[in-house]
């Protein structure tokens, strides 16, 4: 499999769009905990936390990736993709995005560890001998994911079959999973997501790939149209000798 990757730019984008949600929401808790000493502890425990989600998430990631890549070069990945969303000049990522005959995979990644349940999108964690709801929904982000790409992709090549754009949950180390009506697929562990791509029937052509594949490798959000006035134009003088009494 080929790794590809999007633009420098186009990561920076993105970084600053992440860094002013962060922001908000350092913001929010330092509120809620006052503007002293309590608050600015708070806040250094979020910056803390989002640090240890993201180095979970990426080391998570990294070793789906490295597993995948015994897939043939025909296929294509991306780590982290960036894809464009219906609100204007904003992205959302992807955790894996493969591109294969088989069709197009946006893979979310899962390093949660113990025991889940789901039930239509619902998810619940096991906390000893209670189940606890969860309201990041890993499957409803994935079906987020799903609709971006598929208007975006659609928008630029048309007449992709049906069903092409597939958005599974992997999770990795998790020790127990039961899913019931999920509207995406679910999967504990990696052989169980490089047996859902290898066997899925073709659906694209090679060219297809190729095409899909360079769309990603080259989205550029264009910068915000800024409004410029035009100057105001100054009155012409008349004079004297026009006037009539």
């Amino acid at each position: 499999m080929r790794t590809l990757k999007q633009s420098p730019e186009l990561r920076e984008k993105f970084q600053q769009q992440v860094d002013g949600k962060k922001s908000v929401k350092r913001q929010e808790v330092q509120e809620s905990l006052g503007n002293g000493f309590l608050g600015s502890l708070g806040a250094a425990v979020f910056e803390i936390k989002q640090f240890q989600n993201q180095f979970k998430g990426n080391v998570g990631e990294w070793s789906v990736s490295l597993l995948l890549k015994s897939l043939p070069d025909s296929w294509v990945m991306f780590n982290n993709a960036l894809i464009p969303t219906s609100n204007v000049n904003t992205l959302t990522e992807i955790d894996l995005l493969i591109i294969g005959t088989g069709g197009i995979f946006l893979v979310e990644v899962k390093t949660w560890k113990g025991s889940f349940t789901a039930y239509k999108d619902k998810w619940k964690r096991r906390e000893g001998n209670n189940w606890e709801s969860i309201s990041d929904s890993p499957t409803s982000q994935s079906i987020y994911h799903q609709r971006m790409f598929s208007q975006w992709i659609n928008s630029l090549i048309p007449n992709l079959p049906n069903g092409v754009v597939k958005a599974p949950v992997i999770f990795p180390v998790a020790k127990w999973l039961g899913v019931t009506d999920c509207s995406v697929p679910v999967l504990q562990g990696i052989p169980a997501l490089l047996q859902m791509i290898v066997s899925s029937d073709d659906c694209l052509t090679p060219m297809q790939v190729q095409v899909i594949a360079e769309a990603v490798e080259d989205l550029t959000i264009p910068a915000q149209n800024v409004e410029i006035s035009k100057p105001i134009s100054k009155p012409k003088l008349i004079k004297r000798d026009n006037l009539k009494d």
